[in-house]
């Protein structure tokens, strides 16, 4: 069975609507302002870039629980999860370090996979298997490392810089920073290898791909949400299971849909526990599941932290990147 989490670099003090941050961007090395910095909020298409004099303004259109992304070629990337600092005109400033090359770890066993097959795996459980993803595209493959271990029976990823994704069924542009990526095999009764579980994390910026958004793309965005995981964690903040469908069954048996979760709304997000290991969540004729491990919060985006605090199979473990919309879609 596969499962996968969905990783958004999450932190726990929200944003206000229509606040705007400002800010200064300078090189730690010798205090000279960076222009051009990317300056986003993660898994957004909320962004903006510095000024020759590294200023930024950027303002966010709802409650939200991302950090602010600082990101750089050439530069290490920065996550500042306390935004409050940028309130008001302030311009404080953030130094960025230059980066120094991720070194590979070295392995001690021969690789057997050619770099190709390694490539095909990881286009495959890194886009998915939609029809999204047959019209998405890795531009930059060069920058992305992988190895697969025998001994460990796994493959991993890691990329030195942003991986770009040209997605010409959703109309975006996504720059993706990957910070783990994992596929992890076991034998099957034939002994063949089987897909155990992906996990993969990183921060994400969209953009349009189109100035104006064509139609299709806007129908696509439209059936791409229902059923999604980012539709249900609103759902299921709000108690809004029912108005968009999802129904929630235990062993097999359709329950009342919070039967089993415990919601507490908070300030500025809601707390979820819920009461049994695993739930199913249907909508229409699409199945996933829910594993849960430890409590987490949804914000009003329908983010959610933290992102190892449950697992997700089926229809919703399966749309990965190239299924993926940007957190304030719709909002």
């Amino acid at each position: 069975m596969k499962y996968l989490v969905f990783i958004f670099l999450l932190l726990s003090i929200s944003l206000r609507a229509q606040k705007t941050y400002t800010g200064r961007i300078l090189s730690a090395k010798d205090s000279t302002a960076l222009q051009g910095v990317s300056i986003y909020f993660d898994g957004t298409s909320l962004g903006t870039t510095s000024n020759e004099k590294g200023l930024f303004k950027i303002k966010n259109t709802a409650s939200n629980i991302s950090p602010l992304i600082f990101r750089s070629i050439g530069y290490t990337t920065r996550t500042v999860p306390n935004i409050s600092v940028f309130e008001d005109d302030n311009f404080p400033i953030v130094f960025l370090e230059e980066s120094i090359d991720q070194l590979e770890t070295v392995v001690l066993e021969t690789d057997p996979w050619t770099r190709e097959h390694k490539l095909r795996v990881f286009r495959r459980e890194f886009l998915g298997k939609t029809e999204a993803a047959t019209k998405s595209k890795i531009l930059n493959e060069e920058v992305i490392k992988l190895k697969y271990s025998p001994s460990k029976g796994e493959l991993i990823a890691f990329a030195n810089e942003p991986i770009i994704i040209e997605n010409k069924y959703l109309g975006y542009i996504i720059e993706y920073e990957l910070m783990d990526f994992t596929v992890k095999y076991s034998s099957g009764s034939s002994g063949l290898q089987l897909v155990d579980f992906t996990f993969y994390e990183g921060s994400s910026f969209f953009k349009e791909l189109k100035k104006k958004p064509k139609r299709r793309f806007l129908s696509h965005r439209e059936e791409t949400f229902k059923g999604s995981l980012l539709q249900f964690m609103r759902a299921l903040a709000n108690k809004k299971l029912a108005e968009h469908n999802l129904r929630i069954f235990h062993e097999r048996f359709e329950v009342p849909p919070y039967k089993y979760f415990d919601i507490q709304p908070k300030e500025d997000f809601t707390l979820i526990k819920m009461l049994t290991e695993e739930l199913s969540i249907l909508y229409e004729n699409q199945q996933s599941a829910i594993i849960y491990k430890n409590p987490f919060y949804i914000d009003e985006f329908g983010n959610f932290t933290p992102t190892r605090a449950f697992s997700i199979s089926g229809f919703m473990g399966q749309s990965r990147i190239a299924n993926l919309l940007p957190l304030n879609y719709g909002l």
